[in-house]
């Protein structure tokens, strides 16, 4: 990544669907990473030529992906602004929740999912689109020939359709089927009248046992909408489509600042947004779990930031997606001079607002009552840019397709407060994207 990356214009007869750009996404380290931005129109950014491939497998040393992570960062070039789109070249992947859980003490478990602990592509070139507009990035010396190859590409490139459940039939397994997900969030309130906790995150495994199109997965996970933080990546013989709105980390290291903005507390859409909105403003049990997890992600910033340099700039703002509305807060840490993304990961990963608190203590207790590895479910994907911006989400909303399966994780945050029928039918409420994409 020696030359600078720069844009120029690429003019297509029709600009591309979402799923021709899906279409190309096939190869180990492609990539179609989707939204990423805070103002207006969706960004839809196409990564079809990955340069270099990174994986640290869950054999290797519980604390490889840690080294991956900042060799990944220290290789990437900080040049400036190279355009205004989020991504123009850098390394995209994900960091999944078992290295996180062995950051915390937990061992982890990794032997029944398909995807490593932590992988990353290098990428140099792609196509941006936006608003009805196509345009390339690449090092100053490419554009021209990449400019045909991605118009080759896009001509050649067969429709994905984002329907995949019609005429087939699934075997749909749940790890904590029938009372097993209801007697965990009793398990977890024994915990905390105990004092061992104060607060858990719970989540069931749904498994399709089918061959999908990863493709087509993402695409009917997104239909409704594209969320803040969605992406289609392929690995070797697995990819992962997510539709997360949660933002776990942005960095931006050449202002210094860092920021994250949990999501906790949950209330299902039934047709009436504003009343709905009102339930959740007014639930003092979600209210107390959002408070308790903004407290913990200001005390995991305050361990990189100086002293007084933590803020809550945005506190209790309502996202609203598909089928929920959620609680969102915005935590920012500045001044953060030479602090490194690593540094960053070791003082924040995995996120509090889908472990719980206190953070190990909760991460034991997951490791417990979760009968299988989460994987890259409730990890951090996203990308180091070359820009000197990085930016990851909380892999919610998020499935694994392998050539024999599917899996789709869901659960919530499970306080004292907690009603066991409740939770289960929350976690249930937000899986209907899954069930949506399956056709059920």
């Amino acid at each position: 990544m020696s030359h600078r990356a720069v844009m120029r214009a690429l003019r297509l007869p029709v600009t591309p669907s979402r799923g021709r750009l899906a279409a190309l996404v096939g190869v180990p380290g492609s990539a179609l990473l989707e939204g990423w931005c805070d103002d207006g129109d969706p960004w839809s950014i196409l990564l079809p030529w990955p340069e270099e491939v990174r994986e640290c497998r869950s054999s290797q040393s519980a604390d490889d992906w840690r080294t991956m992570l900042a060799s990944i960062e220290s290789a990437t070039p900080e040049i400036g602004p190279t355009c205004d789109i989020p991504f123009a070249g850098g390394w995209v992947g994900f960091v999944s929740y078992e290295a996180g859980a062995a950051h915390e003490a937990a061992i982890p478990r990794s032997d029944d999912v398909a995807e490593p602990l932590a992988f990353f592509a290098r990428h140099e070139a792609g196509l941006a689109v936006r608003g009805g507009e196509a345009s390339i990035f690449a090092p100053s010396g490419e554009i021209e020939l990449r400019a045909r190859e991605i118009a080759e590409l896009l001509d050649s490139a067969t429709e994905v359709e984002p329907r995949i459940g019609a005429g087939k039939s699934f075997v749909l397994d749940d790890s904590l089927g029938g009372e097993s997900y209801r007697n965990g969030v009793e398990t977890i309130r024994g915990m905390i009248r105990d004092g061992d906790v104060y607060q858990v995150n719970l989540t069931r495994r749904l498994t399709a046992r089918a061959a999908l199109d990863a493709r087509a997965v993402y695409l009917a996970l997104t239909r409704d909408g594209i969320p803040r933080c969605a992406a289609l990546i392929a690995g070797g013989g697995w990819s992962i489509a997510s539709a997360s709105p949660e933002v776990f980390l942005r960095h931006d290291r050449m202002r210094g600042v860092a920021e994250s903005r949990p999501i906790k507390g949950t209330v299902r859409r039934r047709g009436d947004d504003p009343s709905e909105i009102g339930e959740l403003l007014g639930s003092a049990k979600d209210l107390a779990e959002h408070l308790m997890i903004v407290d913990l992600v200001r005390n995991d910033l305050g361990k990189v930031a100086p002293p007084g340099r933590v803020t809550v700039p945005h506190f209790l703002t309502v996202r609203t997606i598909p089928h929920l509305h959620h609680l969102e807060s915005t935590v920012r840490a500045d001044m953060l001079g030479a602090t490194t993304l690593a540094q960053l990961f070791d003082a924040l990963f995995p996120g509090g607002s889908i472990t719980g608190a206190p953070k190990r203590a909760a991460v034991a207790a997951i490791r417990a009552l979760e009968p299988c590895a989460r994987g890259v479910y409730t990890g951090a994907i996203g990308f180091v840019g070359v820009n000197g911006v990085s930016e990851l989400s909380i892999a919610i909303r998020t499935a694994v397709i392998t050539r024999d399966e599917t899996r789709y994780h869901a659960g919530g945050g499970i306080v004292w407060d907690s009603d066991a029928r409740g939770e289960d039918d929350e976690s249930r409420a937000k899986s209907l994207a899954f069930f949506r994409a399956l056709g059920l």
